[in-house]
């Protein structure tokens, strides 16, 4: 996270409005970050503190009574500021041991509440004054156009993205949020009769033509509030999102339509430049992952409030095939080059990568998320291998069968250890090797890839040097071809079978006879000798070599 700006408790309540069903606040409390926290972190056992990290704000995910008795029961044990929580057991609880908390709606989805806290703490320097905010500023925000939408209608505005899905920025509700709003706010679809009545009324095509003000009008039976909604569309026509304004307890304010008009245009330009200029913050943890040109890393931690010389781990995520052979010696192996991670998968991490950003917040706060191409880096305060696999493993397997990946499948790479931030860049690299290498196994770390690394950059290397190839093979290759025969197939089993002839003919489906007789041939045609360690090695890197110009080919 950036510079930390602590936000007093009460604008945190204030800024998940509807979501709120009763609050516990300590006076004079602030809050200057947010962690997730799931019942395998809080295991129930006075003064143990493993698994739960150092955040002020904590939202409890499937975490009982019980264990927030028990865990916070020690008063040696750090107590967060506040707990936020879908239990009221819970809530009872964390009163009893003096900590503030938030009683949220079973219906509020938990990533939403992440987004908008973690939101909340990153503009908290511009949250204030927004009746007085430039409409001309090029440092206007989204939140700041709500302000003046909400103060130019009466009503209660919300900006939502161009499928409607997620809420962007909105103002406060002050108990006057129909149930369409409240809903929205809290991540889930609207009253589906009331949605129908929106498309039968062509609400939603109007909305992603842009450029007019649709009056909706109040549906009492579904107690539906009368709204007002404006699309926003870029210069070529592109849908950006939408602008609604709810009617709240008085009738929005004449010349509404017209203020909507031009907070359409605004929304606009901001949207599109948000979209076109990555923030201060993410270029600097671009800049530390080793992107444009990279950077000081006791800037970096000054600037992100990190320890320089802290220990750190950096796992590597690509987007990959679901069926992935290992590289070995004479056995069939994919091209470890970046063919199997190209530039076509730019686009899915980009859908992907908030996603992957909330789930390394909720293993830790203090997390650092980088979207690079077609890859995704995150920086974690955290070195045990052990727990990383499992929460890597895991976190690959959520996105099975997401639509941005088209049916392929995240694969990942941990580098552990890494000694301070001057050495994130270089993890990185790692990680990239370790991906390009990559076998069978979804999440692999560097000390368990390194021959695998070290075999496809050894033969990278020789692919590229026509010099080196074995003419001895070719003529192998040249008899296959000329006879339909299999000496190449049956000389790769053999040696992938480290020379035993019985397994080699098993995984042929032919008889140890037939075999011993290719391999006899073989050796006729090339003069290769079997029995010698120097020929064996050398025919299983020319076999590994052409095996991964083919798969390079294939993939292509």
């Amino acid at each position: 996270m950036a510079e930390t700006t602590c936000v007093a408790f009460g604008e945190i309540v204030d800024a998940l409005d509807s979501a709120v069903i009763a609050s516990a606040v300590p006076e004079h409390s602030s809050i200057g970050s947010v962690a997730m926290v799931g019942p395998e972190d809080v295991q129930g056992s006075t003064g143990s503190t493993d698994g739960v990290p150092s955040a002020d704000l904590l939202l409890l995910v499937g975490v009982d009574d019980e264990r927030v008795a028990h865990h916070w029961a020690d008063p040696t044990v750090p107590r967060p500021v506040g707990l936020v929580t879908k239990d009221d057991a819970v809530a009872r609880v964390a009163q009893s041991l003096q900590i503030g908390v938030v009683t949220i709606a079973p219906a509020a989805r938990w990533d939403r509440v992440l987004a908008l806290l973690a939101d909340r703490l990153d503009r908290a320097a511009a949250d204030h004054g927004l009746a007085v905010v430039d409409p001309t500023s090029a440092d206007l925000d989204l939140f700041g156009l709500v302000g003046l939408v909400a103060e130019g209608t009466g009503g209660l505005v919300s900006i939502e993205d161009p499928t409607s899905a997620r809420v962007l920025a909105y103002s406060p509700s002050h108990g006057e949020a129909d149930e369409l709003r409240t809903q929205t706010i809290l991540g889930r679809s609207g009253p589906s009769e009331y949605l129908a009545l929106l498309r039968e009324w062509g609400v939603f095509d109007a909305v992603r033509h842009g450029g007019e003000v649709i009056d909706v009008p109040d549906h009492p039976e579904l107690n539906m509030r009368r709204r007002l909604v404006v699309g926003v569309t870029a210069a070529s026509g592109r849908p950006l999102g939408s602008i609604w304004v709810q009617e709240g307890a008085q009738p929005l304010a004449v010349g509404s339509a017209q203020v909507l008009l031009g907070a359409s245009a605004v929304a606009a330009r901001i949207l599109t430049r948000e979209m076109q200029a990555p923030s201060t913050e993410a270029q600097l943890v671009q800049r530390l992952f080793g992107e444009h040109g990279g950077i000081d890393a006791a800037s970096v931690g000054a600037y992100l409030r990190l320890p320089v010389d802290g220990r750190y781990a950096v796992v590597g995520l690509g987007v990959g095939s679901e069926a992935s052979g290992p590289n070995g010696f004479g056995a069939g192996s994919e091209a470890s080059g970046p063919s199997r991670f190209g530039a076509g998968n730019d686009d899915a991490m980009a859908q992907i990568g908030g996603a992957l950003r909330l789930e390394a917040s909720a293993f830790a706060a203090s997390s650092l998320t980088a979207v690079v191409g077609d890859r995704a880096y995150l920086l974690l305060p955290d070195t045990s291998v052990n727990r990383l696999t499992r929460w890597t493993t895991a976190l690959v397997k959520r996105f099975d069968g997401a639509s941005a990946l088209r049916g392929a499948v995240l694969r990942g790479a941990i580098v552990s250890d890494v000694d301070g931030l001057a050495g994130v860049a270089a993890a990185r690299a790692e990680c990239d090797r370790v991906l390009l290498a990559a076998g069978g196994q979804r999440v692999t770390t560097l000390a368990q890839a390194r021959t695998a690394v070290l075999l496809g950059e050894i033969i990278g290397a020789l692919q590229g040097r026509p010099d080196l190839v074995d003419p001895r093979l070719e003529r192998l290759r040249a008899y296959d071809e000329e006879h339909a025969g299999s000496l190449v197939a049956s000389l790769r089993a053999y040696l992938a079978a480290l020379g035993n002839v019985r397994d080699a003919a098993r995984a042929l489906d032919i008889h140890t006879n037939t075999l011993r007789y290719r391999l006899e041939r073989a050796q006729q045609i090339t003069g290769l000798r079997l029995d010698d360690p120097q020929d064996r090695l050398l025919t299983a890197l020319q076999l590994a070599i052409t095996q991964a110009g083919a798969n390079a080919g294939a993939l292509s």
